[in-house]
């Protein structure tokens, strides 16, 4: 049992060489921010060097490691909503855009009028190709609430697209 340890270790290692670059992007897309998105990412690698046995035993790792990520970006999300509202109700004068710092890239802003759980959701699908079986892995909803969410998500942006008349 000692001598699977380390191998458990390279597994993990090798997978946070190969994904560690569409992770970070993946959760830069939901949380908007650089530095918390690094945060994590470390965080993520952490749950998969803590938990081997449930990283062995997902049916696609690369799918595990996404809903644990998405998992920590949301709740580090949650805690930031909780901590700007505190201290706006802290300090009335205080503007919750000082608190909360502006998306770090131009294309996050298209996802904007989305909840962080549906951006989590467009960005899966559309940037990192999974499928609706693939993300309903990832969240534990079925594939047919993943397709019908998308399809919300869709007609979310699009009225916002029309709205804005913005087509980046």
């Amino acid at each position: 049992m000692v001598a699977q340890t380390p191998q458990r270790a390279s597994d993990v290692e090798s997978l946070f060489r190969l994904h560690e670059v569409s992770l970070g992007r993946f959760l830069l897309g939901i949380v908007g921010d650089l530095e918390l998105a690094e945060d994590l990412l470390q965080e993520t690698f952490a749950t998969a060097c803590r938990w081997p046995a449930r990283l062995a035993e997902a049916a696609t790792p690369d799918a595990w490691l996404f809903g644990v990520a998405r998992h920590h970006a949301l709740s580090a999300l949650r805690r930031r909503y909780r901590l700007r509202d505190a201290l706006w109700r802290a300090a009335s004068h205080a503007r919750p855009e000082a608190i909360v710092p502006e998306s770090a890239r131009e294309g996050i802003e298209l996802l904007a009028p989305l909840a962080p759980d549906d951006r989590a959701l467009v960005l899966l699908r559309y940037w990192y190709g999974f499928t609706a079986a693939d993300i309903a892995a990832i969240t534990g909803r079925s594939p047919a609430a993943v397709r019908k969410r998308l399809e919300r998500c869709r007609a979310v942006l699009a009225t916002e697209l029309d709205r804005t008349g913005d087509v980046r």
